[in-house]
């Protein structure tokens, strides 16, 4: 490509490729011919480790996701983060659209030599065999391998790596190519291939008739470049700033039209003029602010990696750089040169996922021990009903003393700053970790608000945490089957029992809101209509067996509008999904999940995010039902691709309609 900023390793291979070219010139020898095979081989050796350490890039964004989640992050930092995950799973799939474009190419020239009426329509999306489990692919590639298999342009002796390789016997072995499993296609050792020296197919294939008349598939082989140059660079560069001086947000768009396509990179005079051409545009947008600052870097070094020149010199003579490439060049010399190829494809791709993560910046905590932790929001159940249990690992580390500070029944200290907290109340704790805290108390509800002490990157910070509890006394109990609280507009389930007195001489009244029941069951319902009422009391009386009326308990319940639901595609919220199962869905539906109020709420329009030609593009639905576009764009989306639907609107009770400030992001596998 166009140079930029290369490793020693990779310099010294790009060095080799110009030696051999030169001496290919001079006609020299078939080990020269076989020293491209060598070339190429090394070059997919080191491919495969660029894919491996991108791969676990991209699982870097996962796991500081889950890590904000957990550490209970706001949700417009969650938002954030899973903006730049997405924006890098795009970034993954173009990277993987572009190296297979250029290996099938690559594959169309290898077979094309034993077989000239091979069609390039043969190659379409093979990968979704793999990655997406088609069945359409599934039929192309089988067909692809079995022509492969037939052909014989690879000799198995007992010298090729496939010989006696059990493993690998698949329903898609063959000894040309193979499909990893993230679905990037790779070309298998070329050193048993029976067409090394062809000359011809490279030049009919990719070069073409003349200057005039470049071949079709050489041409769209050009133009896939420049259009995932300049498709990479809009995922990294056009974005939101973060917010300035006076609330400012500027939303940068790179321009990459201003740069021309430079006629040739050919000497570093060449290569250094384009390169002030390039600082020159990306300083210009900086100032208009089209670009951030801290993306320059990253866009430079992708533009002067992936441009290329639109012509070369061969004796003294101007050729098109496709012509420069692959006219009369022995096919084993085009397979290296495209192989280096996709080498700068997945190098900025390491680039532009790098710059994306960084803008991603999450503690790290250190653990060395990890237990099952069970607990529910009472212990206590009466005969017939049901305790809502949660077990969950905890993860924390046993070395470190647990060290806690806190207050009982004064939450308003953690607003306050430390120097005006009233450190004489406050309580603290220090033994192990994971010890438990002995607490009391008088009849009644209590809450303790305190800090934790927690270790990030060896500093010690305090977290802030809370827990409510109750004292109860055997004389009444009032429970509130709504987790201990009423809800506006809603028809609140209250279950009253008092020792000492019979079930009928029982009586709630409320304070606040309005009480009827009970019921055959026993139950009472509160409602509660002013919204904007902060807490309402529900009264217990008892008569005697002397007729007279003694108020038992005078409990206080703290007023909630109603929580929003969440919203679900095939029974789930977020994480992984199996495509086959997606596919076979068609509606969103949106409940409170876990809670225990059954409240109905009814989705009414959504929108869905997937990608066309490597752009994002956006499809919206005025109902709970997917569209026919819907429909097709999720079959097309590969394996390990994001499903997202966000501005999910529901209907709920009374029929308000209202926008849920969280959507589904689905990773299909």
């Amino acid at each position: 490509m166009g140079g930029g900023k290369e490793t020693p390793r990779q310099k010294m291979v790009g060095l080799m490729y110009l030696v051999l070219m030169a001496l290919l010139a001079m006609n020299v020898s078939k080990e020269i011919i076989n020293a491209f095979v060598t070339l190429n081989n090394k070059l997919e050796s080191s491919i495969e480790q660029v894919e491996s350490f991108n791969t676990n890039l991209s699982g870097e964004f996962a796991t500081k996701l889950a890590t904000l989640k957990a550490t209970g992050a706001p949700p417009d930092e969650l938002a954030r983060v899973e903006f730049h995950k997405n924006t890098n799973d795009e970034i993954v799939e173009l990277t993987r659209h572009m190296c297979n474009d250029i290996v099938k190419r690559n594959l169309f020239l290898l077979i094309a030599a034993a077989d000239a009426g091979v069609q390039f329509s043969e190659f379409d999306d093979i990968e979704m065999a793999i990655i997406d489990d088609d069945a359409d692919a599934k039929v192309r590639l089988k067909a692809l391998v079995n022509k492969v298999n037939d052909l014989g342009v690879i000799a198995v002796d007992e010298h090729h790596e496939l010989h006696g390789a059990e493993t690998d016997h698949d329903e898609y072995h063959n000894p040309l190519f193979h499909i990893d499993d993230e679905g990037y296609i790779h070309i298998r050792d070329l050193s048993s291939y029976t067409k090394k020296d062809d000359y011809d197919t490279p030049t009919r294939i990719l070069a073409g008739e003349s200057f005039d008349l470049i071949a079709p598939e050489g041409l769209h082989l050009m133009e896939n470049l420049h259009h995932f140059r300049n498709g990479l660079i809009a995922l990294i560069a056009n974005h939101p700033s973060d917010t300035l001086e006076n609330g400012i947000v500027y939303q940068y768009k790179f321009d990459t039209t201003l740069i021309k396509d430079p006629d040739f990179l050919i000497t570093e005079g060449n290569r250094k003029d384009f390169e002030k051409i390039v600082d020159s545009i990306i300083k210009f947008e900086i100032e208009e602010n089209k670009l951030d600052p801290k993306d320059a870097e990253a866009v430079r070094n992708i533009y002067v990696r992936m441009t290329i020149p639109k012509k070369v010199m061969n004796h003294g003579e101007e050729y098109p750089w496709i012509f420069g490439q692959f006219d009369h060049a022995p096919i084993v010399a085009a397979s290296a040169v495209m192989t280096s190829v996709r080498s700068d494809v997945l190098q900025v791709q390491t680039l532009a996922s790098q710059l994306v993560s960084s803008r991603v910046k999450v503690q790290s905590f250190n653990f060395n021990k990890i237990d099952p932790l069970a607990f529910s929001a009472t212990s206590y159940i009466n005969q017939g009903d049901s305790l809502g249990l949660r077990v969950m690992i905890a993860a924390y580390d046993s070395s470190e003393a647990m060290e806690l500070k806190y207050w009982v029944d004064d939450s308003s200290q953690l607003k306050k700053n430390e120097s005006e907290q009233d450190l004489a109340n406050m309580k603290t704790f220090k033994g192990r970790a994971g010890q438990s805290v002995g607490i009391t108390g008088s009849v009644g509800d209590h809450i303790l608000s305190g800090f934790i002490a927690v270790k990030e990157k060896g500093i010690k910070k305090w977290k802030p945490w809370k827990f409510n509890y109750s004292v109860g006394a055997p004389n009444a109990a009032v429970s509130a089957a709504d987790l201990q609280v009423l809800y506006i507009g809603w028809k609140n389930k209250i279950k009253v029992s008092a020792s000492g007195y019979k079930p009928e001489s029982i009586k709630l009244s409320g304070r606040g809101c309005s009480v009827k029941g009970p019921d055959s069951k026993g139950f009472y319902i509160a409602t509660v209509t002013n919204p904007k009422l902060k807490q309402a009391n529900l009264i217990v009386s008892g008569i005697d067996d002397k007729g007279k009326t003694n108020e038992l308990t005078n409990e206080v319940f703290r007023v909630f509008p109603l929580p929003k639901p969440t919203a679900y595609f095939a029974g789930k919220a977020g994480g992984n999904l199996k495509k086959a199962n997606a596919v076979s869905y068609k509606t969103l539906k949106a409940s409170l999940g876990d809670s225990p109020l059954d409240v109905p709420y009814d989705v009414v329009s959504f929108t869905m995010f997937t990608t066309k030609g490597g752009a994002p593009i956006e499809l919206n639905s005025k109902s709970n039902r997917l569209t026919p576009n819907m429909l097709a764009a999720m079959k097309k989306i590969p394996k390990n691709g994001s499903l997202t639907f966000t501005r999910v609107k529901v209907k709920g009770p009374g029929g308000r309609v209202s926008q849920l400030e969280s959507g589904i992001v689905l990773k299909l596998i």
